[in-house]
């Protein structure tokens, strides 16, 4: 089974409901991004001169600078590097998820991304081992978030 075999768990995300304003619009250069979280993937920009993923979307290579890469499916599995729990929102979207908690992830691909705990009763922890979901808002936007790893996942 390759990597693009494997959907990710949607769950309704329970907080507002638009995303609007809150990530970066689709765009031509985001638009592969997007897609995937639509079709359940993490789709994660590889260069083809290095091999290495990167996060965010950039037009070249932050390690080679090269310019060619193609749109790959991450394994969505990794690891907290750091983590930071808010006590109150400055958004109206997270307002009834206070507390809550958003990582810091480093993914099997050796890229960081930010999401959100989304597991009330989980203490986070450095080198806790996550896998990704996608939150779907009711405004049909998509967001990665993490859960703590289940065993041999």
């Amino acid at each position: 089974m390759t990597v693009t075999d494997v959907a990710l768990p949607v769950r309704d995300f329970a907080g507002g409901t638009e995303m609007r304003g809150l990530v970066i619009p689709v765009s031509a250069s985001t638009r592969p991004y997007f897609d995937g979280l639509e079709a359940g993937r993490l789709m994660l920009q590889c260069c083809l001169q290095c091999g290495r993923f990167r996060n965010p979307v950039a037009p070249v290579c932050p390690y080679c600078r090269a310019s060619s890469f193609v749109w790959n499916a991450a394994r969505a599995r990794g690891s907290v590097v750091s983590w930071v729990r808010y006590t109150r929102s400055y958004l109206p979207q997270f307002e009834s998820l206070v507390p809550y908690v958003v990582l810091t992830v480093e993914l099997t691909e050796r890229v960081r991304m930010f999401g959100r705990l989304a597991e009330r009763d989980v203490e986070p922890r450095i080198g806790m081992d996550v896998e990704a979901i996608i939150e779907r808002w009711a405004d049909g936007g998509r967001t990665v978030a993490f859960v703590a790893a289940t065993k041999g996942g």
